[in-house]
């Protein structure tokens, strides 16, 4: 077993033998405030507001692309939420000053090697909110429009994992990967990040910044939809069924 393999082995046994109780034991004192019944609501609010953009044009959907950032790969084991980032696309275009960011106080301390990896600090921590303040904010921010990450299948899933953990309403938006939307419209399997900011010369931003890695995912979006136009890709429904066949 190589040192990765060790590793993620360590974490799970410590969090199965220790950590999941002390997790379970802070989301009860959390459960008691009223932040999390008012998370609880905007869940449930965010579900009976979505839209349904199916057939709409692209160009008339409203987006809110975020990122995460997060102490790990593994939210079934602990790993934590400590940011959101997001920008809003309208019409094709970013939205420069309609904008989001919270840096989020996780339950758990947060390892030197992420503080490093993220640029976030202690006082940044200390002056953070909630995940339940947090994710409410977010959710204010992004009602009634089609979500989007890079991958969505990192994002997403993460998002949906913690609520659960914290045994808050089932979260289901409607969303897209721009990962695989990259990677369909141009024909490759490799269109993370940092490749696409290459592929389409977009200014490169401090990197695993939440609020930055979504401005820069914003830009590749932006890009795509375009593309999407050129190649009569006009719906949700037809991007979906675009990606679905690659």
């Amino acid at each position: 077993m190589n040192d990765i393999g060790i590793n993620v082995g360590y974490r799970i046994l410590k969090y199965y033998l220790w950590q999941q109780f002390f997790f379970r034991s802070q989301v009860k004192v959390e459960k008691a405030k009223p932040s999390y019944y008012k998370v609880a609501t905007a869940l449930k609010e965010f579900e009976e507001e979505k839209p349904i953009h199916q057939q709409k044009h692209l160009y008339d959907c409203t987006f809110t692309i975020f990122d995460l950032e997060t102490t790990g790969f593994f939210p079934e084991v602990g790993d934590e939420i400590i940011s959101i980032g997001a920008v809003k696309v309208a019409r094709g275009e970013i939205q420069e000053k309609d904008t989001f960011y919270k840096v989020i106080d996780p339950l758990q301390t947060v390892s030197m090697k992420t503080k490093k990896f993220t640029g976030l600090k202690r006082k940044d921590f200390k002056n953070g909110v909630t995940l339940p303040v947090g994710i409410k904010h977010f959710l204010e921010f992004s009602m009634g429009t089609i979500l989007v990450a890079h991958p969505a299948s990192f994002d997403i899933n993460f998002l949906q994992r913690r609520l659960k953990k914290w045994e808050l309403p089932p979260f289901q938006p409607e969303y897209i990967d721009s990962f695989s939307l990259a990677n369909a419209l141009l024909e490759r399997d490799d269109s993370y990040l940092d490749a696409m900011v290459k592929e389409f010369a977009i200014e490169k931003r401090t990197r695993h910044h939440a609020l930055n890695d979504a401005i820069m995912t914003a830009e590749i979006f932006e890009r795509l939809l375009k593309i999407c136009y050129e190649q009569e890709v006009h719906t949700i429904q037809a991007l979906h069924e675009f990606v679905d066949a690659e």
